[in-house]
């Protein structure tokens, strides 16, 4: 089918969903591209009932309309809108008509408009998207069209773009053989004979082989054929070598091609078992895994390719090969992008079934629209070599079989297995809301912002924790009717059980699908001491909006699980929502020897000497900083992460002392902060080896700007630039303690989409001009909207200014007239 983005120029209106408000200027008009999340660019508030989960973001409804010039002899073809996420509740007009409705906010939808369409004239396209009644989601969601719009149109023989299915099997180094099944739709009502054309490419576009056979449409439906190709010497897919075939089906009739469908596939085989675990291409791995959300950052939740891309490239850059899409399926770029960088998925579903974890969740849509959901994630993804495993749910509250929670468990597992065989199922089970007694009650209050203290919090939870592995054979005889249709059961903050269940259940795999960063060193172990444990993924790979504050820390003083307003990001990944590396990202390349260099991390001078209190999710609040200038013959806390034998601090030239590294990878030394330069040395089998070295910087003297190159292209219209702001010295050292505010200017051929930093209290919004420095930088996101030069200037009173200049390759195309 033919593809037509519909991403620009949209008039677009958004209503409170509250008259009054909206008469009072809370509601407002204007034209916008796609992707688009319209409650990040809205005014934060503690009143919002997205509460601290939702980061504080309204909600709302938002009407986007187009119109699209179909020629006079239009009506030979069909035409079909694909929304790739629309959060949420989403309705679809066409001249006026109510074409479709979607529910849930997080699968792709299609919505076949040829019935409604007028030729030779303009349609009015109108969709309206609601996300008012909050609060639904336990995390920031955003709003509106905030993936993909296209519209599809092809001759009314064609391959819907879910209906084609590819699969490898008997791989070996000789030869691999590449199985077909593409279901042909033919709406016309008489059969058709047809020739199915496919040919498959290596990556640098050389044909490697091809099919041609004569077959039959059936009328008024859907005919489905299979072929069966082999290609010889197979390049294969894997985490090192991604690499990628493209195949193209052409769908032929007397010598002219009605339609085409290109299809990126990899050649892979994957198993799981609780002896060799999970192996890639026959080879034995361990899954280095991070969960992560779908929000962008400053971006909320529009799914940018370039921004998808560049969260998949920094994650390979920390040592990880696997994500877990949490709690929803991600946008086709994101899984374009883990199969382009080789990083495994495992594509998640559901955060709920019937029962609900909010009021206005999923859970009441769950029972009539389930099988269409999955339907959409797995038809979608299937073809994607990254995915490796379905996961129906996430710490699902009918664990314990009650509303039928086995049955629909079952059906689930059966319904992902019918439409792909060859991918294991999993399910992140977590042990905590398995009793809905006193346990039940403590989290509630918790979730509700009114527990106590929180360090009393993580001594109850432990302590429940601890009765619940006391009767491990009560929990595993609960379970095990709801784990036992499971090829992979994924245990959330259960690393406690790994061994045990090992031995009450040898023939279940186990996955760590949630675990707490600042236990990563421990949990890691486990993993790889225990061949059926197949990988851990951290909570979380990189920081997002809502959920507010769960990773804080706290000295000398204590507070709620969640953060109270303006608090809005998590504050729990090893990336912060810039993109930007958190010590605990450091600390993991460290784990996973991606970096054999030590690292200084120094607890901020005024915490010194305090009790401190670090949430589960939480880390230090350290910073790979020597400059603190109001702190000078304070004592502070130098840790050093390092993975070498023993480690030496020195400073200023004089050494402090050596330690030997513990199983936790970290040593740390109480000294008096003095300027100039900090040393930390490896030793190695007794001999000094990497260095980590903080020089102590002048004062501010000017701004910096560095713009982020990507090793990727696409046709995407949607083209970004990454820009890093920062505040440097004379000398062109970092100003860690920076705050200036500092205002962006845009000119030429580039608009400024967002501007933010990994703040998690400030109440600037990322859709302004200007903002302030955090931790001495800042992220400019711009955007091009034709071919040419870019002129971005950055200003802050007192320092020098800068201006740099970004070379376009990509203009933003509109496609409105449909030939």
């Amino acid at each position: 089918m033919r593809h037509f983005n519909l991403e620009l120029n949209w008039n677009f209106s958004y209503s409170t969903g509250n008259t009054g408000l909206d008469k009072l200027g809370k509601g407002y008009k204007e034209v916008v591209n796609l992707p688009h999340d319209f409650s990040i660019s809205l005014e934060r508030s503690e009143l919002e009932s997205s509460g601290g989960a939702g980061g504080f973001f309204p909600g709302g409804i938002g009407t986007y309309e187009k119109e699209i010039l179909i020629p006079d002899d239009g009506d030979n073809k069909v035409y079909i809108l694909l929304v790739e996420g629309a959060y949420m509740n989403a309705e679809v007009y066409i001249n006026g008509n109510l074409a479709a409705m979607h529910p849930y906010g997080y699968t792709e939808f299609k919505v076949d408009l040829t019935s409604y369409m007028r030729f030779g004239e303009k349609n009015k396209l109108r969709i309206v998207v609601n996300n008012n009644a909050l609060p639904n989601s336990r995390w920031y969601s955003g709003s509106g069209l905030y993936r993909h719009v296209q519209l599809l149109t092809a001759e009314k023989v064609y391959i819907d773009p879910w209906d084609l299915y590819i699969t490898s099997e008997d791989i070996t180094a000789e030869n691999a053989v590449v199985k077909f099944e593409a279901s042909v739709t033919n709406v016309l009502t008489k059969d058709e004979t047809i020739e199915i054309l496919t040919t498959i490419y290596d990556r640098n576009g050389n044909e490697i082989t091809s099919d041609l056979n004569s077959d039959t449409a059936k009328r008024n439906g859907k005919t489905t054929f299979k072929r069966q190709l082999s290609i010889n010497t197979p390049a294969l897919w894997s985490v090192e070598h991604p690499y990628l075939y493209k195949a193209v089906t052409k769908i032929i009739q007397n010598g002219c091609v009605l339609d085409e469908t290109d299809t990126t596939f990899g050649i892979r085989s994957i198993s799981f078992d609780p002896k060799n675990g999970f192996c890639l291409n026959s080879t034995s791995m361990k899954l280095k895994g991070g969960c992560i959300h779908h929000d962008n950052g400053p971006l909320g939740a529009a799914a940018f390719d370039v921004a998808e891309y560049r969260k998949i490239r920094l994650l390979k850059e920390l040592g990880y090969n696997a994500i877990r899409t949490a709690h929803n399926p991600p946008s086709r770029a994101l899984l374009d992008a883990c199969d382009y960088y080789g990083m495994l998925v495992i594509d998640e579903i559901f955060d709920c079934w019937r029962q609900k974890k909010n009021s206005y969740d999923y859970h009441l849509y769950f029972e009539d629209w389930w099988k269409r959901d999955v339907e959409s994630t797995i038809y979608r993804d299937r073809n994607h070599p990254s995915v490796i495993m379905w996961s129906i749910g996430n710490e699902i509250g009918e664990r314990d079989g009650n509303s039928g929670g086995v049955q629909i468990s079952q059906a689930l597992c059966d319904h992902v297995r019918k439409l792909d065989p060859t991918r294991a199922v999993t399910n992140g089970v977590n042990a905590i809301f398995l009793d809905a007694g006193e346990f039940g009650g403590i989290l509630a209050n918790i979730f509700n912002g009114s527990a106590g203290d929180l360090s009393e919090l993580p001594q109850e939870v432990h302590e429940l924790l601890k009765e619940c592995d006391r009767v491990t054979a009560e929990w595993g005889e609960i379970t095990e009717p709801f784990c036992k249709d499971l090829d992979v059961v994924g245990y959330n903050y259960l690393d406690s059980r790994y061994v045990e269940d090992g031995v009450q259940f040898p023939d279940r795999v186990i996955c760590g699908a949630e675990s707490y960063p600042k236990m990563m060193a421990s949990v890691w172990k486990k993993v790889e001491e225990n061949p059926h444990v197949i990988g851990d993924f951290t909570w979380t790979a990189i920081d997002y909006l809502g959920e507010s504050g769960i990773g804080r820390s706290f000295y000398d003083e204590t507070g709620n699980l969640f953060g109270d307003y303006p608090w809005h990001i998590s504050n729990c990944g090893d990336l912060d929502i810039c993109g930007f590396v958190r010590p605990q990202g450091e600390y993991r390349k460290i784990l996973w020897n991606k970096s054999t260099e030590p690292y200084l991390a120094i607890l901020k001078p005024e915490h010194f000497g305090k009790k401190e209190i670090v949430s589960a999710w939480g880390w230090s609040d350290v910073v790979h900083s020597w400059s603190f200038p109001e702190h000078e013959g304070q004592k502070v806390r130098v840790d050093i992460y390092s993975n070498a034998d023993e480690v030496e601090l020195i400073i200023n030239g004089r050494s402090i002392g050596k330690k030997a590294v513990n199983e936790e990878l970290m040593v740390s030394f109480d000294v008096q902060y003095t300027p100039g330069v900090i040393e930390a040395v490896n030793y190695r089998n007794g001999m000094a080896a990497e260095t980590d070295l903080i020089e102590t910087c002048d004062t501010p003297y000017r701004l910096q700007l560095e713009v982020e190159t990507e090793n990727w292209s696409s046709d995407s219209t949607d083209d970004l630039k990454y820009i890093t702001c920062s505040v440097r010295d004379k000398n062109g050292l970092l100003v860690p303690y920076a705050d200036h505010f500092v205002k962006v200017e845009i000119n030429g051929a580039g608009e400024l989409t967002a501007i933010g930093t990994g703040d998690p209290v400030s109440e600037e919004k990322y859709k302004g001009h200007a903002r302030k420095a955090y931790n001495g930088q800042l992220l400019i996101i711009v955007r091009e909207k034709e071919k040419g030069i870019t002129v971005v200037s950055a200003k802050a009173e007192g320092i020098r200014e800068t201006t740099f200049e970004i070379k376009g390759n990509k203009a933003m195309k509109n496609s409105v007239s449909i030939h």
